[in-house]
């Protein structure tokens, strides 16, 4: 082997850097290449097309929720696979009626597009309370919300 190099030292250079190059290229094809895809979320969001919420079904959520005198305000906003609701109630609204809110959300949308979405729910006061954040969230493979951060009552 080695008398074999130093025969055909050029051509064994030359057939070292292509060697190298070739697999330099393919290391940035198949790892770095893929980084800069315009879409950040990769394949999560295959099929999401089929699962579209329409803003209709979003105002009829949001007007609903508003028909409760406590409640002050709706904001959505969709992230990927992901339902943000942020509803912010008078300070003195119960806990569990503030709770309720979520069966809304859960009545207008569709039982294809629950099994697809998350949803998450922030129900909060604009003045400070003790009772208030509340966090909500359901998976997709869950049928209720669970709420996280309650205060003892």
């Amino acid at each position: 082997m080695k008398k074999f190099i130093n025969t055909h030292k050029k051509q064994c250079l030359i057939g070292g850097i292509i060697f190298l190059l070739v697999f330099l290229i393919v290391i940035i094809w198949l790892f770095i290449v893929p980084v800069f895809s315009n879409n950040k979320y990769g394949d999560r969001l295959d099929n999401i097309e089929k699962h579209k919420i329409s803003s209709s079904t979003i105002d009829d959520i949001e007007n609903t929720i508003k028909e409760n005198k406590q409640v002050e305000t709706v904001t959505y906003h969709n992230e990927g696979r992901i339902l943000n609701f942020i509803i912010k109630v008078s300070a003195d609204m119960n806990v569990e009626d503030a709770k309720a809110l979520d069966d809304i959300i859960l009545e207008k949308i569709k039982d294809k597009d629950k099994q697809y979405y998350d949803i998450q729910v922030l129900i909060d006061t604009e003045e400070e309370n003790e009772k208030y954040p509340l966090s909500g969230y359901k998976s997709k493979t869950k049928d209720d919300f669970v709420y996280g951060n309650e205060v003892a009552q």
